[in-house]
């Protein structure tokens, strides 16, 4: 009796560690399908790529989506670092994709590209120079591939320090640039960064908050002290980011979702999607803070565009109006977007997909003799 019960016991037991993950495989292919469905590209001139491209010596992957292939190019360039948007494209850029012919790029060491590479191969190539040298050849096998003489450069976070400075050295290749939650100098913006959420706490008579960012202070902390960068990073969220109610991207259950839903990921590509960004943020943050984009010059010599969140707890809005006052460039434009963070082009996907549209895209069609040297324009 005892070896029957026994038998059926492992049988049952045997059966759910077979059943449980077959039953999760099919829902993750239930929700695939049901993404395929919601992003089909359906117009005769469209396209929905995706290829991995040798790019700097290693195998990287590049996402081409939109109604028409004609459509002028926008390649955007991630943030993070590490956070590779192939998979979480879908959640804001579906309206793009009626204008512009959208480029989608898994940076070395991020999602699709980290998980098609040697760890040790990318870790031992993973600087800014480097990385700033593929988003040269992305941008050129983008022109190369689809005959185009220029694009659009969307650079967001992370991906602004790299979109920036491909403005700054490559114009040839770009119509304009569009810089959003755009990097300047990172250790000032640490710095601003920290000292406005320390003053909001106060305001607030945030007690918590209070005791926390003193007790890490004063700033700059010593480099490579996550610690400090981490409580200050928490507080900068909850004290300076856009009001309750704003949609928030970084929702992690949502994201996890998305990755997993993703079709264009294997299960290798979603361990990928979160290990690349452990690797990416260990390896570049120290980077990161010593980058001051205005080393570059001030001189640009195509159109710049910068969409900004006017809560952005991350990349402080008066250090990128600062900036905007010193560049000279055929047109310069600075628009606040008032009920957003960090990622505007998901918390007022709406507004930013209409200044994209209205802006930005005429300049496909425009010279640069049709503006005025160095004519600004900020939205207050």
């Amino acid at each position: 009796m005892i070896r029957k019960i026994l038998k059926y016991a492992g049988i049952t037991i045997a059966g759910v560690i077979v059943l449980v993950p077959c039953s999760a495989l099919l829902y993750r292919k239930y929700l695939q399908y049901e993404v395929v469905k919601r992003r089909a590209i359906t117009s005769t001139n469209g396209i929905d790529s995706l290829e991995a491209v040798t790019i700097g010596g290693i195998k990287q992957w590049i996402q081409t989506r939109g109604q028409n292939v004609n459509n002028p190019i926008l390649l955007f360039i991630h943030g993070g670092p590490g956070i590779g948007f192939i998979p979480l494209s879908g959640s804001f850029q579906g309206s793009w994709e009626q204008y512009f012919t959208v480029v989608q790029w898994d940076q070395r060491g991020a999602g699709k590209t980290y998980a098609s590479n040697d760890q040790e191969i990318q870790r031992k190539t993973m600087n800014v120079p480097q990385m700033e040298q593929d988003a040269v050849e992305v941008m050129n096998y983008v022109r190369s591939r689809y005959k185009r003489d220029k694009i659009f450069v969307l650079g967001h976070s992370w991906g602004s320090i790299l979109g920036l400075w491909l403005a700054h050295e490559h114009p040839e290749g770009i119509y304009a640039y569009v810089g959003t939650g755009q990097v300047v100098n990172m250790q000032q913006n640490d710095g601003v960064s920290y000292k406005d959420a320390l003053q909001k706490a106060r305001i607030t008579q945030n007690a918590q908050a209070v005791r926390d960012l003193e007790g890490i202070g004063p700033y700059p902390f010593p480099a490579g002290d996550f610690r400090r960068s981490s409580t200050a990073r928490f507080w900068e969220g909850q004290l300076l980011s856009p009001p309750p109610g704003t949609p928030q991207f970084m929702d992690v259950r949502r994201i996890l979702m998305n990755v997993v839903s993703s079709p264009d990921y294997s299960l290798r590509d979603d361990l990928g999607f979160i290990r690349g960004q452990q690797l990416s943020l260990g390896i570049f943050l120290p980077q990161m803070a010593k980058v001051d984009l205005t080393s570059l010059g001030f001189d640009y010599a195509e159109p710049i565009f910068f969409l900004e969140g006017r809560n952005d707890p991350f990349c402080r809005p008066s250090l990128v109006a600062d900036y905007l006052q010193e560049i000279a460039a055929p047109h310069k434009e600075l628009v606040w977007l008032e009920k957003s963070g960090h990622f505007p082009f998901f918390e007022e996907p709406e507004r930013f997909k209409d200044l994209l549209v209205q802006r930005v895209l005429p300049l496909a069609n425009a010279s640069v003799g049709s503006f005025t040297a160095n004519s600004a324009l900020t939205d207050r």
